[in-house]
C-alpha cells in the first residue's frame, strides 16, 4: 500500500499536463490532491487487500500501478479496474506492463473474476500496456467531457 511519503513524489511526476492529458479533464492536480488519494488507496488496501500501489524503480518512487473500483457515474461503475500511470522520464521502460501484472496477479489471487481499465481512446501507450495484459476492448464510452475512452475487459481464470 502507498505509504504518505509518496504523495509528495506522486503530486512531482504528475505535475505534468504531458502526463496527465489523457487522465480525466487533463487536469493537473496539487500536493493534497494526492495526500488524499493516497489516505483513500490506504483505506482501499485495509479493506480490500487491492489498491494503487508505488511503483519503484531503481529506488525511485516511479509513479503507481493497482486495482481499485470505478467509481465514476458513467462506464462500468462499481467494476474493479486495473490502472497504472507513471512520471515521464519512467516512459518506455516496460515498467508500467510489469507493475500492472503484478497487480492484475494479485487480483487474480483474491479471487476477482474480471477487471476492466478505461483508456482515452487516443493513448496508444496505455492501449499498449493493456493489450500486453491480454485485455480486449469491450466497449466505447464518452466521458462527461465529450473524450472518447475504450473499456477494456480481463477475465481472470
Amino acid at each position: 500500500m502507498p505509504t504518505n511519503a509518496d504523495a509528495d513524489p506522486w503530486f512531482e511526476l504528475f505535475d505534468d499536463a504531458e502526463v496527465m492529458r489523457f487522465v480525466g479533464s487533463g487536469e493537473v492536480r496539487d500536493r493534497e490532491y494526492y495526500a488524499g488519494l493516497v489516505h483513500g488507496q490506504q483505506e482501499l488496501a485495509e479493506r480490500t487487500g487491492l489498491c494503487l500501489f508505488s511503483v519503484v524503480s531503481d529506488g525511485e518512487v516511479a509513479g503507481f500501478a493497482g486495482i481499485l473500483p470505478w467509481s465514476h457515474p458513467w462506464g462500468p461503475t462499481g467494476s474493479l479496474e486495473a490502472g497504472w500511470r507513471l512520471g515521464r522520464r519512467f516512459w518506455g521502460r516496460g515498467l508500467a506492463t510489469a507493475a500492472a501484472r503484478i497487480a492484475v496477479d494479485l487480483a487474480r489471487e483474491r479471487g476477482i473474476e474480471r477487471l476492466v481499465s478505461m483508456i482515452h481512446a487516443d493513448n496508444a501507450a496505455s492501449v499498449a500496456v493493456a493489450q500486453r495484459l491480454g485485455m480486449t476492448p469491450s466497449a466505447l464510452h464518452r466521458s462527461p467531457a465529450g473524450a472518447p475512452v475504450r473499456e477494456f475487459g480481463l477475465l481472470l481464470d
